[in-house]
């Protein structure tokens, strides 16, 4: 079980890096080209450009030098190792086993007219086994449950950790493009060309 959680936790840390890599590839691979079509000179060019990149910021509140935007967290209820189930941790089982087998040799004695005492203890040792061997199906069956719900757990929060680093890569791309069309925008207000 703890190989599980572990072999997850790896899982869990790799798809949020590869999610956050993709969220902010796109805004550095993205590259405008700017032609001056009015013959303006180079330094007119930066001012065009900062003036331009500064509005363009202001009108889609994204900057794709330095991406804000809230990255979305999926929530999901932290997976905890729980306590493990003993063994026999059902108390009292052999002994609740072997006073139901006592009375059931007590019984069975009276009706054959056999020694009583010879009969319940015969009755309370097969009781008591049988109680005990109940006990441990009971924790096995409640292990393999617990294992099974901690190993959906670890899957449900990987698809919702998946699914929260896409929605924030699209906002990304989407903050990107917008950023990108509001610059050229202005960009070609100013007398340029731009691809």
């Amino acid at each position: 079980m703890k190989y599980i959680l572990r072999t997850s936790s790896m899982m869990l840390s790799a798809l949020a890096l590869s999610g956050f890599a993709l969220c902010f590839s796109t805004a550095i691979n993205a590259e405008q080209y700017i032609f001056p079509e009015n013959g303006q000179s180079k330094e007119q060019q930066n001012l065009d450009k900062q003036s331009c990149h500064v509005w363009a910021i202001e009108e889609t509140g994204f900057d794709p030098e330095n991406p804000q935007v809230a990255q979305v967290v999926a929530y999901t209820a932290p997976i905890t190792p729980s306590q493990p189930v003993e063994q026999g941790s059902d108390r009292g089982s052999g002994m609740r086993g072997a006073m139901a087998g006592a009375a059931a040799g007590a019984i069975i004695a009276e009706v054959g007219d056999d020694d009583r005492s010879d009969a319940a203890a015969t009755g309370a040792a097969v009781g008591a086994v049988a109680g005990r061997r109940q006990s441990r199906r009971s924790n096995t069956q409640a292990a393999e449950q617990q294992a099974q719900a901690q190993q959906q757990a670890v899957q449900q929060q990987a698809q919702a950790q998946a699914a929260a680093d896409q929605q924030t890569q699209l906002a990304n791309t989407q903050g990107t493009d917008n950023y990108y069309k509001a610059s050229s925008a202005c960009l070609e207000a100013k007398g340029y060309s731009v691809k």
